[in-house]
């Protein structure tokens, strides 16, 4: 499930030129010569043929390991930002950024694998601990390889490449005809310690927002992870605490932890991508939980969690405006005084159960460019239930239930396809309050020789929403060619397709090109117009399907950790209103594609 797109914040968005896109498209689906041509056209658009793993197929095999082999000795290479053996990255500039650069430390690498020397060999273990080290942005890949050696033992070697992790300076967005920026100062891998330390300021539609957060995975070495950050916002602030050991692979037995937080915002609803009222929110949550599971079992993990959980909603009037409405006109005309959504605590013990079925493959180029991506076909399901009661601090007899279903199927070597449904809610007086379930389906085929046809599908339903809460649907949540949460209802489906193009040329050696050809139609509605509220919203909008088509550049960063691939969309709505502009031109930044 996705529910929460839509029903939270947007992420940025802005131009691009068209020509553009069919200059990337034109380029990745060039083949790439067995042998560069020299001088400044190797430098700038260096093949990289040997590192493209056909997508949805196999990777080189290991070689065979008897059954009890012991490890022997356990060797990390961390491999620098830039290769000065390569002559085309054996230049000035890449030479002083590895200088400047502090290669992340052996013992942070040796800390997160599974296993260690004296250990026998276990293939699984080799590929869960790579997995486990690919989840860090601060490395581009892993490669870890058993060397067989003449005394029956097993060496094991542990190859990474680092990336830029030291970032600073300033950005620009734009989705729905709306802006956002940022500045920010941030070390996602701070002295090779794998710590992250970042400072922001950013400007969004909803407010602006000055951010201190220290992140750390391993505290003190060990697999306790620490993050604490504080906000200041121009509506309120935020400051968040976690320390926990979670279930960090598939084989760990135990998992503790504990997570608060603090938020004080003002909140928006919104029709045709325009604010109608607003209101303070202040939330204080906590929660402490622990875990037992028995550890990976003839492929299969089973987890058991109990826990108690503290949260309080407070909402009240305010007479300061959100960051997207100054400079409007009268306040009569532009907000209408909605009543406000009661106060809510809830306080309540709860038990989990998870279920997970270890099938992964390694992939490339699917929603990443040159990255490899780890996915799991097997099946995995969670089911959590809790009750609250004014027995614990709660203001009202409430059960607690939330449940996640995912799975893969390979049809084909050439296809693949993944689905996750998802729902949560509240038992309240005889009825579902705040539920919101969903579910998923994404499609991958590998067409014109090296290419991907994507394809998802998408739906959500909502029912007795809490006020706060709007399941949304515009610019920002896939519907590219509107303005962003343009409409809103309890019932929401989305279709993407697209045509994506990938190329194996790094340019500059410092990012790999892609781009699609899309289409989107969705559309949100209401089907309980019981509220006065909704019959308001309903009778607004235009309850119709949406539809768009566009062209997008991809931009995948292959040095650096933030902001891995930059996407450039233009989209033109097929479905518009005098109110919609003819086009709609999108930039963002993301980890996908």
């Amino acid at each position: 499930m996705d529910s929460s797109r839509g029903l939270r914040r947007p992420p940025a968005s802005d131009r691009l030129l068209p020509a553009a896109s069919l200059l990337a498209a034109a380029l990745c689906a060039a083949p790439v010569q067995a042998q560069p041509s020299p001088g400044f056209y190797r430098w700038l658009s260096a093949g990289d043929q040997a590192a493209r793993q056909p997508v949805l197929a196999p990777g080189p095999e290991a070689p065979t390991i008897p059954p009890g082999s012991v490890i022997g000795e356990v060797r990390v290479a961390a491999r620098d930002i830039f290769n000065p053996d390569d002559p085309g990255e054996n230049r000035k500039l890449f030479r002083l950024a590895n200088r400047l650069h502090r290669t992340t430390r052996e013992g942070v690498i040796k800390s997160q694998l599974l296993f260690k020397p004296g250990d026998v060999f276990n293939p699984e273990l080799i590929a869960e601990s790579a997995r486990i080290l690919r989840t860090h942005d601060y490395l581009y890949d892993v490669d870890i390889r058993p060397v067989p050696r003449g005394d029956g033992k097993v060496d094991v070697e542990v190859a990474t490449r680092d990336v830029w992790t030291l970032q600073g300076g300033a950005s620009f967005g734009r989705a729905g005809g709306k802006n956002s920026t940022s500045f920010s100062l941030s070390d996602s891998n701070f002295l090779g310690t794998g710590k992250e330390i970042e400072l922001d300021r950013i400007g969004t539609i909803d407010r602006t927002s000055n951010l201190v957060r220290y992140t750390d995975p391993n505290l003190l070495g060990s697999r306790v992870r620490l993050l604490a950050s504080y906000a200041d916002n121009s509506d309120g602030g935020r400051q968040r605490l976690e320390i926990e050991r979670p279930f960090y692979s598939l084989d760990t037995h135990w998992a503790a932890g504990m997570r608060s937080f603090r938020d004080d915002r003002l909140e928006s609803l919104y029709t045709l991508g325009k604010a109608e009222t607003f209101f303070r929110h202040q939330t204080d949550f906590v929660e402490a939980y622990g875990g037992y599971s028995p550890g990976l079992v003839d492929g299969f993990t089973h987890r058991w969690e109990a826990g108690f959980t503290y949260t309080r909603d407070d909402f009240s009037r305010s007479s300061k405006l959100p960051l997207g409405l100054l400079g409007r006109g009268p306040l009569g005309k532009e907000i209408r005084k909605l009543p406000l959504p009661p106060d809510r605590v809830l306080a309540y013990p709860w038990v989990r159960f998870e279920s997970v079925q270890s099938q992964y493959v390694v992939e490339k180029d699917l929603d990443r460019i040159q990255r490899s991506e780890d996915l799991n076909l097997g099946r995995q399901y969670s089911l959590l239930l809790g009750l609250s009661s004014p027995t614990f601090g709660g203001d009202g007899t409430r059960w607690v239930a939330q449940t996640a279903v995912a799975d893969g199927w390979r049809p084909t070597p050439g296809q693949l396809v993944l689905f996750q449904l998802g729902a949560s809610t509240r038992w309240y007086r005889k009825d579902a309050e705040n539920l919101v379930a969903g579910g998923r389906l994404r499609y991958y085929l590998r067409d014109l020789g090296s290419q991907v046809f994507y394809a998802s599908l998408g739906a959500d339903l909502a029912h007795r929403l809490d006020g706060e809460d709007q399941l949304l649907l515009g610019g920002d949540s896939g519907l590219r060619g509107y303005p962003l949460r343009y409409q809103a209802g309890d019932r929401r489906f989305l279709l993407t397709l697209e045509q994506r193009f990938y190329s194996d040329r790094e340019v500059f050696h410092l990012a790999h090109l892609g781009a699609a050809v899309f289409f989107d139609a969705g559309q949100a509605w209401f089907v309980d117009t019981l509220t006065a509220q909704n019959r308001a919203l309903a009778l607004q909008q235009q309850q119709r399907v949406l539809k768009d088509i566009g062209l997008g550049l991809r931009i995948a960063s292959s040095r650096s950790a933030r902001g891995a691939v930059l996407h450039l969309d233009v989209a033109l709505p097929l479905d518009r209103t005098r109110s919609i502009q003819s086009v709609q031109w999108l930039v963002s930044t993301g980890d996908t594609f």
